[in-house]
């Protein structure tokens, strides 16, 4: 039933109305709670790049705990706004986290909690994402993270960096990753 759900609407040759959404949302919203994690996976990667996928589910499948059902719509989805991510963040997995580090547009309030809360692998994805912004916070606290670090040093290096910022990433840096920044 779901299947064919997801089908009608992502296969329809109209445009939804926002009334018609909502009743998607509402179907969507009673299937979920009766599938397998494996079914959430799936129904997760075909509405997360829709710009116009049913809100709710889209919310619920990002909350998910269970990284394969998440991941695909903290990555992709258009519906997630900073705060919603922001919020995931603060509270989920590291597979959450690097599943919103890969995201094509990363404010800077979002890139804080990443950075701050973030393993290496997460901090290293972010840093590597050019569409990601850092705010004056989140900057500090990549610099003081590159202590030891050769190749996230070089990858900040690499980006658009506060002059100030850069001296001090330079300062902290080994003398190979001076040089191949220079």
């Amino acid at each position: 039933t779901l299947r064919r759900v997801t089908d009608l609407f992502l296969n329809a040759p109209i445009e939804y109305s926002d009334e018609q959404i909502d009743v998607f949302d509402d179907v969507f919203h009673c299937l979920i709670h009766q599938i397998e994690t494996s079914a959430k996976a799936l129904l997760a990667s075909r509405l997360a790049p829709v710009p116009k996928a049913p809100p709710r589910i889209i919310h619920e499948l990002a909350s998910d705990d269970s990284i394969e059902v998440a991941a695909p719509v903290l990555s992709q989805s258009e519906q997630l706004d900073a705060r919603m991510l922001i919020e995931t963040a603060r509270v989920k997995s590291q597979g959450h986290l690097l599943a919103i580090s890969k995201r094509k547009v990363l404010s800077g309030a979002v890139t804080d909690v990443l950075v701050e809360r973030g393993n290496h692998d997460v901090v290293e994805s972010t840093v590597n994402n050019y569409g990601a912004d850092f705010s004056e916070h989140g900057f500090k606290t990549l610099v003081s993270k590159t202590e030891g670090d050769d190749n996230l040093t070089t990858c900040l290096g690499l980006r658009p960096i506060p002059r100030h910022h850069y001296l001090k990433l330079i300062a902290r840096a080994s003398n190979s990753v001076r040089a191949r920044l220079q």
